[in-house]
């Protein structure tokens, strides 16, 4: 998404960061990684017409106001440029653009200037054709599916709104001009926009072409085409001190180009902006050099502060450090994900030391450190599923998405960043609490293109209830799959460590069925669990657990050599029921699995869920391709059916609603929700939903009690194309800190005597504005009040000056009294007033 290709942004003093996620830009805390404020972009309608389908905006750019950098500039694919003072968590201006902004730069220099790249569908249609010529000239592929944007420099001051000629305040979130808007280039396909260091030159990257502009002449728009033949330009940067930039192409070349920024000194202009340099018939082309290390494109390019290094990364997951002067390379290896954006923090007071901000494809953010070269610390939200990415085969349409809630934690899991891993994920602290790998597997990306690497997936995952002491149990299946090769499967039982931190590997089945699993359910028993799995082989195989530690087969079990596609544990665990292609069967635990009953099931089609409808586990349904049914299982008679065609169907938790969703095309962009109670004569109620769904999840409500209303329903849905999202009060949770105060870093004064007994603990200042702060506040004037001989026996020895400065306060002392706590820090302030003369240094 856009929002995966925003690079990192930090407040000045480094003790924040910006990430930007979905509709959202998140402010974290760069020393503890710890979630502070939330700055969000409301959901709006698409259209007029159909106000009740909200959509939510993307931000695609995120930078500090040139004009104040407290402030923060957002950007949207909505069409809005928004102001934020991210200290107050307040919303200054909101600026209306008319068109989705793809790229977004700007430059201390010029504090009123905001150069965007501005999406614009209609213009895309008239300069398609000019743009296939100028391709067909050049010899060049014409990239059809990248849309074409248009470069405009607009000011950042709103355009005065006045009402009977008298100015008018507009309404923060009102959406209204821009006071300036000037076009600069016609719609092409920008795949960057950066500007010069000193703001004097502004580059626009096209695939194959740098256009350049000279910011003093922005009226001139982009005079300068610098080609770059045989290459497709991915991204720039420009260096800090040299008058030379860097680009990227998608064959994982680094180009560093030359000649292209310096000029003579006859041609700088008296108001010190370097002027672009006009290449003579004799030297046409700028001198470059070549770096190359990459094997797939290059993502992302960052120079570090003084212009000794140029960083780079990609799709290896690979940094790679660039030793400008010497040619020298160091790499920083498996960092997760393929690289998105690189941003450099220069060191801060709290560290030192140089760190680099990583930007995965996954959405997770890695701080790698320059001195030692490793992570120093990860920000991680839910990490988006890799497995859609170039680096690996495409998935089956059909393929299975791992879905399941963790119930000792109450986390989502689903797939990681790569296909053979899982991630419990916590929708109500927005974090995630484990990575789990479930088969190893080979994390290099294949050098060719044309060849993606076929990875294990996950297809499967379920857990049983925790026992009293909290342990668990989790089954997984996964599978590699490739043509010419025969099939490879695995079931795997994992035991919850008893400190809950991870899973430990208990037993692993190769080859549990002969064809690929169909439903994988542990029985609701939390002492002793049952796991239970269908295949297309035909067979229902029931597991246990046995003494020694290990699973074994307890039962198979086979129902008219049909096939089954579907199982559900009724809520005591007595009874279990399976669907097959054209029947449901009811088999009860007694004799080692018997057959209860059958249900003819031909109307619903092909099935595709079985639940118990109610908790007492006297109602059954089945949801097919044609419809659905249900069966009251103490008078075996039919009690419901409909013709809607459910996707998926799930049971509220502690309720007797079921939450159904129809089944959409994969071209579509919506679906509908449906909650209904089958042994009700209510009507369902309808809910849109955002995405087209393919599997839903319930969630436990955020209310203290539960509720079947609408409002109260959380879910995950799992869209038809592997996306997976949050939907209900889940969404509204899941990382809702509202746009809150920043606590102000205190940079305290650095004294003399801080070097001598060290600086007062700053850290209880992280309490301030939390009903903390007047006692903070209070405690030095309570311990300035204590006389030089109390402060004097109350401070560590070791802390002391000599003694010969001492001995009048000594002589001075008549009863002593025992000193409440010798390792109490002394106030600062208080020993300075009482050494500061006897060191002859006044006042410090």
């Amino acid at each position: 998404t856009a929002a995966a290709t925003c690079p990192v942004v930090f407040s000045p003093d480094g003790s924040y960061c910006f990430i930007a996620s979905g509709s959202a830009v998140k402010i974290y805390s760069v020393r503890t990684t710890q979630l502070m404020s939330t700055l969000s972009i409301r959901p709006y309608a698409s259209s007029s017409t159909s106000p009740a389908s909200l959509q939510r905006a993307t931000v695609s750019a995120v930078l500090l106001s040139p004009s104040n950098p407290r402030q923060l500039v957002v950007a949207s694919t909505d069409g809005k440029v928004r102001l934020w003072d991210y200290l107050e968590g307040r919303l200054l201006r909101t600026l209306e653009m008319g068109a989705p902004v793809v790229h977004a730069t700007a430059n201390a220099n010029f504090p009123d200037q905001l150069y965007v790249a501005l999406e614009a569908p209609g213009e895309a249609k008239a300069a398609e054709a000019s743009v296939k010529r100028m391709a067909k000239r050049e010899k060049v592929p014409v990239v059809e599916d990248e849309p074409k944007a248009g470069v405009y420099l607009v000011s950042l001051r709103a355009a005065r709104t006045t009402s009977d000629g008298v100015p008018t305040k507009a309404d923060p979130s009102h959406p209204v001009p821009p006071a300036r808007r000037v076009r600069l280039a016609v719609p092409r396909v920008v795949r960057a926009l950066a500007l010069s260091p000193d703001g004097s030159v502004l580059a626009s990257v096209n695939p194959h072409a740098i256009n350049l502009c000279r910011t003093s002449e922005y009226s001139r728009g982009f005079t300068q085409t610098v080609p770059a033949e045989n290459e497709s330009l991915t991204t720039i940067a420009f260096h800090p001190t040299e008058n030379y930039f860097a680009t990227g192409n998608r064959k994982g070349q680094i180009r560093l180009w030359y000649n292209v920024l310096s000029s003579p000194a006859s041609q700088v202009d008296t108001d010190g902006d370097v002027a672009l340099s006009a290449p003579s018939a004799a030297d046409s082309a700028p001198s470059t050099s070549v770096l190359h290390w990459h094997a797939h494109a290059v993502s992302s390019l960052a120079f570090t502060p003084n212009g000794a290094y140029l960083l780079s990364g990609g799709q290896e997951a690979v940094l790679v450090l660039w030793q400008l002067h010497t040619g020298h390379q160091e790499y920083v290896p498996r960092l997760g994900a393929p690289i998105a954006t690189l941003s450099v923090l220069d060191g801060t007071s709290d560290s030192g030391e140089q760190q680099v901000a990583a930007r995965l494809r996954d959405g997770s953010v890695v701080f790698v450190g320059s001195q030692k070269l490793s992570i120093a610390k990860t920000i991680s939200g839910l990490k988006a599923d890799a497995a859609s990415l170039a680096t690996f085969a495409p998935a089956r349409p059909d393929a299975p998405i791992p879905l399941a809630l963790d119930p000792s934690t109450s986390s989502l899991v689903l797939p990681a960043g790569h296909p053979s891993s899982l991630q419990f994920y916590s929708p109500t602290t927005d974090s995630q609490l484990l990575e789990l790998e479930i088969s190893p597997s080979n994390r290099v990306s294949s050098a060719s293109s044309n060849k993606p690497v076929e990875p294990t997936r996950v297809e499967r995952v379920a857990f049983s209830m925790p026992d009293r002491r909290g342990e668990g149990w989790m089954a997984t299946v996964d599978s590699w799959e490739r043509d010419g090769f025969a099939p490879v499967r695995q079931l795997k039982i994992w035991r919850k460590k008893a400190d809950g931190s991870s899973f430990v590997l208990s037993t692993r089945v190769d080859r549990p069925h002969d064809t690929p699993i169909t439903s994988l359910s542990f029985s609701p028993s939390p002492t002793s669990p049952l796991l239970l799995t269908t295949s297309t082989d035909g067979r229902i195989k029931v597991w246990s657990h046995t003494p020694d530690g290990s699973w074994r087969c307890r039962a198979s079990l086979l129902h008219r050599n049909s096939a089954p596609v579907a199982s559900a544990w009724s809520a005591d665990g007595s009874m279990f029921a399976v669907a097959h292609l054209r029947s449901v069967s009811l088999w009860s635990l007694a004799k080692t699995g018997e057959l209860i009953h059958s249900f003819p099931a031909t109307n619903v089609g092909r099935p595709r869920q079985v639940e118990f409808v109610n908790e007492e586990g006297t109602a059954l349904m089945v949801a097919g391709s044609a419809g659905s049914l249900c069966w009251d299982l103490l008078t075996l008679e039919e009690t419901f059916s409909s013709t809607v065609n459910f996707s998926s169907i799930a049971r509220q938790p502690k309720t007797n609603t079921l939450i159904a969703v129809e089944d959409t095309a994969s071209s579509s962009d919506a679906s509908l929700l449906y909650i209904l109670n089958p042994s009700s004569s209510a009507a369902p109620i309808t809910r849109p939903l955002p995405v087209p769904a393919r599997q839903i999840l319930p969630l436990p409500s955020t209310s203290a009690s539960a509720s079947s209303s609408a409002s109260d329903i959380s879910l995950a849905v799992a869209s038809t194309s592997g996306d997976v999202a949050l939907v209900g009060a889940a969404a509204r949770a899941g990382g809702s800190i509202a746009p809150t105060r920043l606590p102000t870093a205190i940079q305290g004064t650095t004294r003399l005597f801080d070097e001598f007994f060290g600086s007062e603990d700053l850290a209880a200042s992280s309490t301030k504005g939390k009903g903390k702060a007047r006692a903070v506040e209070d405690a030095p004037a309570k311990d300035s009040s204590k006389s030089p001989a109390a402060i004097l026996l109350e401070t560590p020895a070791h802390s002391l000056p000599p003694v010969r400065l001492l001995w009048r306060e000594l002589m001075g002392v008549g009863v002593v009294s025992a000193a409440k706590d010798v390792f109490s820090a002394t106030p600062v302030d208080a020993l300075s007033s009482i050494f500061g003369a006897r060191l002859g240094l006044g006042a410090v």
